[in-house]
Parts: C-alpha cells; sequence; structure tokens
C-alpha cells in the first residue's frame, strides 16, 4: 500500500503526474481539499481555478469502521467497471481519466454542479429527469452484461475479471446475516426493540432471506454495481450520474434494481419528520412513489426493448420467456431491496434520511414504518407479478410508533 494522500501530497502528484499535466494544462495556483463523502476512500479535489478533477485514493480499511480491511486493488476493478459502464450508458456515468496502480487511485470528473441524491431528497427536491435516467441506466448495464447479450465465453470471462470476493463478503455480512440475528454489530433505536425481536423470530422472513443471500452468492447474471443507493447518485436538474462501483461483481440483477428503490422507501419513512404534516408530506411522498413505480417501468421497458432488438435470438428464442424473466427480477427486486431497508434501519451502516432525524420518537416512527414496508416486500415477494403492488405496499404501510407531532 502507498502512503495515504494529503491535501499536499496530492498536489505535488498532480505536478509529477504526465496525465495531471495533461489534463490541468498549467499546474500553477493548484489547490487541493479533501472530502469525505465515503467511507473506504480518500477523496480530493484539485483546482487550478479553470479545471478540476477528484482523486479517489482506496484506503485498506473503512476510516469510520477500521475493523473492516479492504483490498486497495479494488480500484483497479472501479476502472474496469466505469469503462464498460461509459460504453453502455456514458450519459449516467461518472468519466474516469486515469488509473495508477502503484498508488491505488483514480483520477475521476469533478461533477461540482451535481449534489448527492441523498441530500436532494432529504431537503424534499424534485428531480424530473431521475426516473428515467436510473431505469435507463440500469436496463443498460445490467442487460448489456447478461447471457441475454454476451456470448457464453465472454461472460465466464467477465465473471472471473469482476469477482470481488472482499468486497462481497462486507455485503453477505452487513446485508443478509447481521441485521436478522442478535449481532453485536446491529444497533437501532430501543424503541424499536418488539418490532425487532418480532422480525428475528418470523422463521417464514429469515427462510425468505436465505433464499435471497443464496441467490447473491450463486446467481450471477449480470455485472452490478452492488451499492447503488442514493449516496451512490450525483444529481441535478438536468443531469444523473451514477459514481463509486467499487463493490461491483456479477449476481442477480434485482439486487441492484432493489438496493436503489429500498433508498426511495428509506427516505419516503424518512419523510415522518423531514416533511411538513399534511399536504406537503402527502405530495412529496406521492412523488417518491412515482419514482419507484417509473424507475422500474423505465427499467423494464429499456431493457425488453435491448432484448428484442440486441439479444442472443439463437441462445434465447422464446419470446414469452421474457415475461417470466421481468417477473423474477421484479421479485427479487423486491426481495433484496427488503434486505436493503433493513440492514439501514437496524444493521450497522445507517442512511441519513433516517439518522438525521433529531427526535427519537420521530425517527423511531420513521424507523418502525421502514420496517413494516420491508416486512410486506419481503412476505409478499413470492406472489407479486407487477409494481404497482409494491407501490402499494409501500403506500399502505403504517408505522407501529406514533411519532411526536
Amino acid at each position: 500500500m502507498s502512503e495515504p494522500l494529503t491535501t499536499q501530497t496530492v498536489l505535488d502528484y498532480i505536478r509529477g503526474s504526465a496525465e495531471g499535466v495533461a489534463h490541468f494544462g498549467s499546474t500553477e495556483g493548484l489547490r487541493a481539499e479533501a472530502l469525505t463523502e465515503g467511507n473506504v476512500n480518500l477523496i480530493f479535489r484539485v483546482t487550478n481555478g479553470h479545471r478540476s478533477l477528484l482523486i479517489k485514493q482506496a484506503l485498506p480499511h473503512s476510516w469510520r469502521y477500521p475493523d473492516f480491511k479492504m483490498p486497495v486493488d479494488r480500484a483497479g476493478l472501479e476502472y474496469d467497471v466505469l469503462q464498460l459502464e461509459t460504453r453502455w450508458a456514458p450519459e449516467h456515468t461518472v468519466r474516469v481519466y486515469w488509473h495508477d496502480e502503484a498508488r491505488h487511485l483514480n483520477a475521476i470528473e469533478d461533477l461540482d454542479q451535481h449534489i448527492v441524491l441523498r441530500a436532494g431528497l432529504i431537503a424534499g427536491r424534485e428531480y424530473p429527469n431521475l426516473a428515467r435516467h436510473i431505469g435507463r441506466f440500469m436496463a443498460q448495464t445490467l442487460f448489456h452484461t447478461s447471457d441475454l447479450y454476451l456470448p457464453s465465453a465472454e461472460k465466464k470471462h467477465l465473471v472471473q475479471r469482476f469477482t470481488n470476493p472482499v468486497m462481497c463478503k462486507v455485503q453477505e455480512d452487513l446485508v443478509f446475516t447481521q441485521p436478522f440475528t442478535r449481532h453485536p454489530n446491529n444497533r437501532w433505536n430501543p424503541r424499536l426493540d418488539q418490532q425487532v425481536a418480532a422480525l428475528h423470530a418470523n422463521a417464514a422472513l429469515i427462510s425468505e432471506v436465505h433464499s435471497l443471500k443464496q441467490a447473491y452468492l450463486a446467481h450471477a447474471q449480470a455485472l452490478l454495481h452492488n451499492d447503488l443507493h442514493s449516496g451512490s447518485v450525483l444529481v441535478n436538474a438536468v443531469e444523473t450520474r451514477v459514481i463509486d462501483p467499487e463493490f461491483a461483481f456479477f449476481g442477480p440483477i434485482g439486487h441492484d434494481v432493489g438496493s436503489y428503490l429500498a433508498n426511495l422507501v428509506l427516505n419516503y419513512a424518512g419523510h415522518e419528520h423531514h416533511s411538513a404534516l399534511g399536504a406537503t408530506r402527502a405530495r412529496y411522498r406521492s412523488w417518491l412513489l412515482e419514482q419507484i413505480r417509473e424507475t422500474w417501468t423505465t427499467f423494464e421497458a429499456e431493457f425488453l426493448r435491448l432484448w428484442e432488438t440486441e439479444g442472443n435470438a439463437i441462445e434465447w428464442p422464446e419470446p414469452t420467456y421474457r415475461a417470466r424473466y421481468l417477473r423474477d427480477v421484479l421479485r427479487d427486486t423486491a426481495g433484496f431491496g427488503a434486505t436493503e431497508i433493513v440492514r439501514r434501519t437496524i444493521g450497522l451502516a445507517h442512511v441519513a434520511d433516517l439518522d438525521e432525524i433529531p427526535n427519537d420518537e420521530d425517527r423511531a416512527s420513521a424507523e418502525s414504518l421502514a420496517l413494516n414496508v420491508a416486512v410486506a416486500w419481503l412476505t409478499m415477494r413470492p406472489t407479486l407479478t407487477d409494481i404497482h403492488q409494491l407501490v402499494s405496499l409501500t403506500e399502505t404501510a403504517r408505522p407501529d410508533l406514533a411519532p411526536s407531532r
């Protein structure tokens, strides 16, 4: 592992780098600031006042959770994933300028005219293009890395290239195992004790989670982002860009779709506090529900269009199979979405949508609502047939605990 960069040494690095000099033209007036959006990387913005970029250096551990050891070669894997995503969805992928294997870093586009989607959703902002952009990004990147498109040998080669065991083990533990047991890493609002105990005692639900974990481990359906949530999306009124695919590997398509939709649900629950009572809250929640619906319908339509126009018709000749395939992806979406909601509510790594609610009672009410949506999604997963059912389950869920206001 090379030495971690600082705001001074990152400037020395740029000045001594042919790529850095070429990017900036002149290194006079360079300055750097440290950004701390991520858990497992050092991120610096470097600018000369005219041009800028971000330097993202992989750490061998999570700075927030130092016991989690991370492979620094994930920076190279992330670079390769971004190359593939740029091939299929360039307008929704962050640009990567170069990779430095010795220093375990990538130089990437500085999207300083965008904000992190999670922050925008907490503030109650609406983005008119968001659902269409994310739906299309998922369809393009997932279809084009699946057996439906790739020749068998090429797909198997990519599965080997993007085997990502350490990063996947983090997800296996934090998403599918620890939140569903009495594990010391878990943490939750004590007001949820009864609800959490009921969840842990629900054998049918835990069995469903085991089934999802097995699919995550064994079903190499397409190249997943594998950490696709509202903190991995940058937005403004016009553009939507997906970042940070360092957890990527080949897994079940519904995992990416479900993880993203789950974070819309977490924000929906958080508006127990973030929106005022009455029409304001109802209107924003209605917009979030429509985001769930439109993201899926965009994904589904684009995926089917690609299958029709670019799919391997010799390998997959029967058109009626397509509806069955997407139905199974929808059911996986519900299941993987539910596990994401649970782990972000009672597991180790929470989200600001809920954690930044200052009042314990209001926060407990929002968290209770989120857990009830997750239970509903898991319970109904085996019989789901369309996205409207999933939206209805979200809309009709209620918290077990009342807010303070």
